[in-house]
């Protein structure tokens, strides 16, 4: 600041000095223009004269001389001859020419049009007994102002740089300590900005630059300790979020990811990380898009049923909330729960419902009809008596059969059916199967082929309930073989199993109805089916029986060609 301060009393002692000369000039060529004038006046014709009269004053004062009649024409110059005069310009335009003419006298600083150089200019009016002569005007170079200044620049300019010199060393001296403690000071507070909020200075003294660094460690102290409680507060939130089945997505005001669970990246196959995504570029999913953007231009919360495509097709209820600041919405939350088996299982029981309907009113129907008859009296035939009564029956056995598997499927399902699991030779429990299933076989002249191996291990099942699954599905298999076809039922051991195996080459089982042959009452020939006199329940029975023993059940089949059903339980 010193050799600023140096630096500027140097530049205004500079202009000081041209100023002063420049003075002392105008002063002494306001004389010369008044004596100059005074004998330019003495001669007795001074305008036939003027010339050299210029001239000669000229020579005598050292100076520039110009006399200008009133018109403006330049009748004498001390430095021109007369053929210059001649074509020199009409001056009646010079400012001092035209203040001297109004004001008596007049002066100015300018360029010289004919010699190229800057000159002091200073005009007098010139009147002799009343009468206008014209103007008479001397001039002075201002080289003597310039020489001036030049010969104190070079002193002033080296005073002026050892100043700012000298002010710099004295400055950098007294100023090193401090700011080095500042510097140390900067560089621990960039440490904390950019995450190291262990970073601390070391302040020694009792001055100013020692009390902000010890302001400074205290804020990174109290700001280490609310970042830490952030990062829990965080992890813990986190970690609610992550063990939530549902899937929980907040947005910023653009629609632009800040959060999103490891349940919305399972259920939207969304690959992290995500911050600062649309939805749209996450997931691929449009509906999840139209749900955020819906959220964040509406005033209140709602909910949205989105489906996600795929082999497998989800359905999910969106819980929707707008995050509003006064009245203007800077984010979203949105929440995903899975309701894909909750619609499974509505649309199962809807069709469960219309099933049973249907199966016990066939029944009740004919019963109710065939009884009112009977009951009527107007059958008297006692052979019509004796088929009304067999029709009755057939559809009362009907009824209690239908039951009887609703009831044992209602136990197994919840676990209340009774089952001794233990080693089962297979042989024994086909001998079982084989007195019920094998009448059904020779009726409709099958092919039925029995093939245990006699050094087949015990599996590890219920015998009676082992027994009911293989009727079930031998039952079913030869429902829908025609006459004279193949069944068979054969077994092996493998991996530490014993698999079963039900084949039979029948009418087979169309690829989109094979996912739902075990559901109840779930018939691909619904009126083979009913004709035979199944309730739609065996397959259903046969594989949850097969699972709470602890063995598994599969199918494949051909249309047209057959179908074959494999079941597997742990060797003994």
């Amino acid at each position: 600041m010193a050799g600023l301060s140096s630096l500027v009393a140097g530049i205004f002692l500079h202009r000081a000095i041209g100023r002063y000369v420049a003075g002392q000039i105008s002063d002494r060529l306001t004389q010369d223009a008044r004596a100059a004038a005074d004998l330019f006046l003495a001669d007795s014709d001074p305008e036939h004269h003027a010339d050299a009269l210029t001239d000669r004053l000229g020579a005598d004062l050292g100076v520039r001389v110009t006399f200008v009649e009133p018109g403006g024409k330049v009748l004498g110059d001390s430095d021109l001859g007369s053929r210059e005069l001649a074509v020199l310009e009409n001056h009646s335009d010079r400012p001092e020419i035209r203040e001297a003419l109004r004001r008596g006298h007049g002066s100015a600083t300018r360029e010289s049009a004919t010699l190229g150089v800057p000159l002091l200019y200073v005009a007098r009016k010139l009147e002799k007994e009343g009468r206008l002569l014209g103007v008479l005007r001397v001039a002075i170079p201002l080289t003597e102002v310039r020489r001036a200044q030049h010969e104190v620049r070079l002193p002033l300019l080296a005073g002026s740089l050892l100043t700012m010199l000298a002010a710099v060393l004295l400055g950098w001296l007294a100023a090193r300590g401090p700011a080095r403690r500042l510097e140390e000071m900067s560089r621990v507070a960039s440490e904390i900005a950019s995450g190291n909020s262990g970073a601390r200075v070391a302040p020694a003294g009792g001055d100013e630059i020692a009390r902000v660094g010890r302001s400074l460690n205290r804020m990174a102290d109290q700001l280490e300790e609310r970042l830490s409680h952030l990062s829990r507060d965080r992890k813990q939130l986190m970690e609610l979020l992550d063990a939530m089945v549902e899937g929980v997505l907040l947005t910023d005001g653009r629609g632009r990811i800040q959060l999103a669970n490891r349940a919305f990246e399972r259920i939207f196959r969304a690959a992290p990380p995500l911050q600062g995504l649309r939805p749209l570029e996450a997931a691929r999913i449009p509906a999840l898009q139209e749900a955020v953007e819906a959220v964040l231009h509406a005033n209140e919360a709602g909910e949205r049923e989105i489906v996600l495509p795929g082999p497998e097709e989800k359905a999910l209820r969106a819980s929707l909330a707008p995050i509003r600041e006064d009245s203007r919405t800077v984010g979203a939350v949105l929440v995903f729960h899975d309701v894909t088996e909750l619609k499974s299982l509505e649309k199962v029981r809807r069709e469960f419902v219309a099933n049973v309907s249907h199966e016990l009113r066939t029944p009740l129907t004919a019963i109710r009809g065939y009884a009112e008859t009977l009951r009527d009296g107007t059958v008297t035939d006692p052979r019509r008596i004796g088929e009304f009564a067999e029709v009755i029956h057939r559809n009362a056995r009907r009824l209690q059969a239908l039951i009887e598997d609703l009831l044992d499927l209602s136990s197994v399902e919840q676990g209340k059916a009774r089952m001794e699991i233990g080693r089962v030779p297979l042989a024994e429990a086909v001998e079982q199967v084989v007195a019920v299933v094998g009448p059904v076989a020779a009726r409709k002249r099958h092919d039925f082929r029995i093939s245990v191996p006699v050094t087949l291990p015990p599996l590890l099942a219920d015998k009676d309930r082992l027994a009911q699954v293989l009727i079930n599905l031998l039952d079913n298999a030869m429902k829908f073989t025609p006459e004279g076809g193949r069944v068979s039922l054969s077994a092996e051991a493998a991996n530490g199993t014993v698999v079963i195996h039900i084949r039979d080459n029948g009418v087979g089982i169309p690829p989109e109805d094979l996912p739902r042959i075990f559901e109840r009452f779930y018939r691909v020939d619904r009126s083979r089916d009913r004709k035979e006199g199944g309730t739609g329940l065996e397959l259903a029975i046969a594989k949850h029986l097969t699972v709470a023993m602890g063995g598994k059940i599969e199918v494949s089949s051909t249309p047209g060609t057959g179908t074959e059903f494999r079941i597997s339980f742990p060797s003994a």
